[in-house]
Order: C-alpha cells, then structure tokens, then sequence
C-alpha cells in the first residue's frame, strides 16, 4: 500500500469538499430567495408601521415629558423667535443694499 502525504490528504479532501460547498450555497441562495419573496411585502408593511409607530411614540412621550416642558421647550421658544427676527433683519437689509445699488446705478 502507498503511503499518502498529509497534504495530499487535504488537498484530496478540499477538492471534494468544493462541490458540496457549491450545492449548500446554492441550495441556501434558492430558500433565502423563495422565502423573500414569500415575506417581501409582510416586511415592507411591518418596516412602514415599525416607523410610523416610532416616530408616534417618540412624539408622545416627548410632549408629555415634564422636564422638556420645563427646561427645553421654552429654550426652542426662544431660539425660534431670534431664528425668525435674525432673518427678517437680513433680509431687510439685503432689500436696503440693492434699493441702493439700483439708486447708484441710476446716477
């Protein structure tokens, strides 16, 4: 009897493992795709409700919060009234700047 080498050995075993790799992986591919399709629009449905209901959720508890009615929101109050005054300053000033270039160019 001839005697094989250990690397032979595994080099035989690699070989013949490559097809039974091929067939599991295709055979996974062909159930995964199988049972997408089947749950595809389940999923869709349950990601849009899993959304809806998030974002539902994180509103409610957030105006029913003591502490943001009482620390943040009169914070977002006051950020929001010197957001709205800064912009109607600058865009009262930006008006006052090309009624003067349209009063310097007509010179």
């Amino acid at each position: 009897m001839e005697e094989t080498r250990y690397g032979q050995l595994l080099t035989r075993g690699f070989i013949q493992a490559i097809p039974w790799a091929i067939v599991f992986s295709v055979a996974w591919l062909l159930t995964f795709n199988l049972t997408m399709g089947m749950v595809r629009q389940e999923v869709k449905e349950a990601i849009e409700y899993g959304a809806k209901v998030g974002v539902s959720q994180a509103i409610h508890t957030v105006l029913h919060d003591p502490e943001f009615d009482q620390a943040l929101w009169p914070k977002i109050k006051q950020n929001t009234k010197e957001t709205i005054e800064y912009t109607v300053t600058m865009a009262h000033r930006a008006s006052l700047v090309s009624t003067e270039c349209k009063a310097c160019m007509k010179k």
